[in-house]
C-alpha cells in the first residue's frame, strides 16, 4: 500500500474449530469485527468499528452479509492470517482464496482484497505498542471473541506501516488516536 486508500476495512474473524474436517480445521465464523477508516479529505478521516457474534449453527451467510453492508465500491479490504512454519499448512493456506479469509468480499476485484501474513507475536506486539489487547498466542474462543475488535484495529495499524508517505501516516495515526480518546470517553450504554 503506497498510498492509503479512501476507504479501508480491516476484518478480524473468529472461527470455531471444526472437529469433523481434518483438511480444513476452521469451522463457522462465530465472531467478526471490523475497523473502518474513510478519508474525508487529505488530513481528515472518519473511523468506525463493529463487533458482532454469530451462533455456530446459525445462518452461515450472516457474517458475509454484515461485511457487504459496510463495503463501498472502492473499499480496500484487509485481513491478517498467521504465517506458519508448517509447510503443509502453508500450502493449504496459499490455495485458499482471500475472500475465504475476508467474508463478504468475493464481489470485490482481487486488487481490493489483501491478506497480510504475519506471526501472531508480531501482530500482538504491534497492538500492545499502541495500547490494544491482542494475544500473542492463539487464545481460547472466548478470549478471541473479546479481542476481535482490537485485532481488526491492529491489522489496520500494520497496513498503515506500508503507506509510503510519512506525513500521511502521521496524519492518519493522529486522527485515529483522537478518535480513540473520544470513543473511550463515551459513556457506557447501560
Amino acid at each position: 500500500m503506497l498510498e492509503h486508500p479512501n476507504h479501508v476495512l480491516a476484518i478480524s474473524t473468529v472461527r470455531m474449530a471444526s472437529a469433523t474436517e481434518v483438511e480444513n480445521s476452521a469451522g463457522p465464523i462465530v465472531c467478526l469485527a471490523t475497523f473502518s477508516v474513510e478519508r474525508t479529505s487529505d488530513d481528515e478521516a472518519r473511523f468506525a468499528s463493529t463487533h458482532v457474534t454469530f451462533e455456530p449453527d446459525g445462518a452461515w451467510r450472516a457474517p458475509a452479509a454484515h461485511v457487504r453492508c459496510l463495503l463501498h465500491r472502492h473499499t480496500y479490504v484487509i485481513g491478517c492470517r498467521p504465517s506458519s512454519l508448517n509447510h503443509r499448512e502453508r500450502y493449504l493456506r496459499r490455495r485458499s482464496a482471500t475472500y475465504e479469509e475476508l467474508p463478504g468480499t468475493a464481489e470485490l476485484p482481487p486488487l481490493q482484497r489483501h491478506v497480510i501474513r504475519a506471526r501472531e507475536k508480531t501482530l500482538a506486539r504491534l497492538g500492545r505498542e499502541h495500547g490494544l489487547m491482542v494475544s500473542d498466542r492463539p487464545p481460547d474462543l472466548l478470549q478471541a471473541k473479546r479481542e476481535a475488535a482490537e485485532r481488526a484495529t491492529a491489522i489496520w495499524l500494520m497496513a498503515l506501516g506500508f503507506v509510503h508517505d510519512r506525513d500521511e501516516r502521521a496524519n492518519l495515526y493522529a486522527a485515529w488516536e483522537a478518535w480513540r480518546v473520544l470513543e473511550r470517553a463515551r459513556p457506557l450504554p447501560f
